[in-house]
């Protein structure tokens, strides 16, 4: 997929533009002298030419990390608004930036969806809100949290000032500085008259957790109520995770019925967690053990054993061993076979209780969901995405393929860095050019100003956090 996204040279002129009126109207009215308007015109050069050396450099990390998955297949670099694939036969001059392409955002999508053009506008952030928000996506929270702390005293930021604050709120969350966040807090609420967000333990249950293993962060996948072989793709996704993920959560809340391809693809995919010591939680266990034990039948010989083994998975993960060797005693009769023994779940499964979604619980009562109930079946992104987001792109695609929208629950997200960011904007104008509509939902607002940055509110909707 080729890529040539955004206009840095438009900004540009758009800035020399704004200065220039600025200048005219310090002739005719009064205003700043003129040491304090070349004070002004410096510091917006000094902050875009910020912008501009992170922009190269979060360029060259991307470039670096397909290097070294050379052996997959060459993908696009990730583009950013006002960024351009660095030249090596060129500096990082004034004349460079100048140089580039110019014209609408377009993405040439392949064959399949032919010459399409996706128009994406430009972040109409400011550059010290935009700057910060890459900085904290490079893995660089203290440098941003010095760029938040000027945002927030500058007024000149207008109606993007309060969007300063909550990005700092959401900082010194990721961080677990609750000291910081409840002094910044109480000044918020002087500030703006308003209760200032409460403290989020989602955002920072694993802020204290080495960067190492939280990286990449977790995803979590919710399986349909019928599991059949259309579920093949998802369980794929879980294993393809193995390689990448520190756990991965899997999601049968829903389970109502399964038929043995969707148990033969579930009972390899837990084959495969438990065989790789890959850490697996299971959410809707008991749910799954009941759909298997209703799909089989003492006495009843089916042509394959995948769902009695799916049922008797089930309950070693439940470890409920007296159910285990019932249930192996009536598949001894059924099959004429020596029943299997009794093993205790391997410590990198285990089963985790969750509550019914709510948006499953107001139907039962006839009523609407609440406002704020997510989709059951929708992605979750925990912890920080860093990297390519191979998983979780394939777990997109297998929702997108049901038919839909896609909903991506980002609650507990705290960080997605540039390379993950290019990967999931790519993926979105393919969606997009394939009429598919993606809902990213409540990602904390660092988050939220790195997806303005992108591009990515105008190829998918980004449902806002109330404060």
């Amino acid at each position: 997929m080729v890529f040539s996204l955004f206009n840095r040279k438009e900004r540009n002129d758009s800035r020399r533009a704004r200065e220039a009126q600025l200048a005219r109207g310090a002739d005719s009215r009064p205003g700043p002298t003129p040491d304090t308007l070349a004070a002004q015109r410096e510091a917006a050069r000094r902050t875009e030419e910020k912008i501009d050396r992170i922009e190269s450099e979060m360029i060259a990390a991307a470039a670096l990390a397909r290097a070294g998955g050379a052996a997959s297949a060459p993908v696009a670099p990730p583009v950013a608004p006002g960024v351009a694939p660095a030249n090596p036969g060129t500096n990082r001059s004034g004349d460079e930036r100048d140089a580039r392409p110019s014209g609408p955002a377009t993405a040439m999508l392949g064959d399949r969806a032919g010459a399409m053009a996706i128009d994406v506008n430009a972040s109409s952030l400011p550059g010290v809100i935009e700057e910060a928000a890459i900085l904290y996506s490079n893995g660089q929270p203290q440098p941003a949290a010095a760029a938040l702390r000027q945002a927030i005293g500058d007024t000149a930021l207008g109606q993007h000032q309060p969007l300063a604050w909550l990005m700092l709120l959401d900082l010194h969350q990721a961080l677990g500085d609750r000291a910081a966040f409840e002094a910044l807090a109480l000044d918020y609420a002087a500030r703006f008259e308003s209760s200032p967000p409460g403290w989020n333990e989602r955002l920072a249950s694993a802020a204290g957790a080495p960067r190492a293993s939280a990286a990449g962060g977790a995803v979590a996948i919710a399986f349909p109520e019928v599991l059949d072989a259309s579920i093949a793709p998802q369980a794929e996704s879980v294993v393809s995770a193995t390689a990448r993920r520190r756990e991965t959560v899997v999601d049968f809340a829903r389970a109502g019925s399964v038929d043995a391809a969707g148990a033969e693809a579930l009972a390899r995919m837990l084959r495969h967690c438990e065989k790789t010591g890959h850490a697996l939680r299971v959410r809707g266990a008991e749910a799954l053990y009941e759909a298997a034990r209703i799909a089989i039948e003492p006495g009843r010989r089916d042509p394959t054993e995948a769902c009695w083994m799916l049922a008797m998975q089930m309950l070693r993960i439940l470890e409920r061993q007296q159910a285990f060797e019932d249930l192996a005693i009536e598949y001894c009769v059924t099959y004429e076979v020596s029943p299997p023994s009794w093993e205790p779940p391997a410590a990198s499964i285990r089963a985790a209780e969750a509550a019914a979604p709510a948006r499953a619980q107001a139907t039962e009562r006839g009523a609407e969901p609440a406002p704020d109930a997510i989709a059951p079946d929708a992605i979750e992104l925990r912890g920080e995405v860093q990297g390519r987001m191979q998983a979780e792109l394939e777990a997109m695609r297998a929702l997108a393929a049901r038919g839909g929208e896609v909903v991506v629950d980002c609650r507990a997200l705290r960080r997605m860095d540039f390379v993950a960011a290019g990967d999931l904007l790519n993926e979105l104008v393919t969606m997009r050019a394939a009429g598919k509509r993606v809902v990213f939902v409540e990602p904390n607002y660092l988050v939220h100003a790195l997806m303005l940055v992108m591009g990515i509110h105008d190829l998918a909707e980004i449902r806002r956090r109330k404060i």
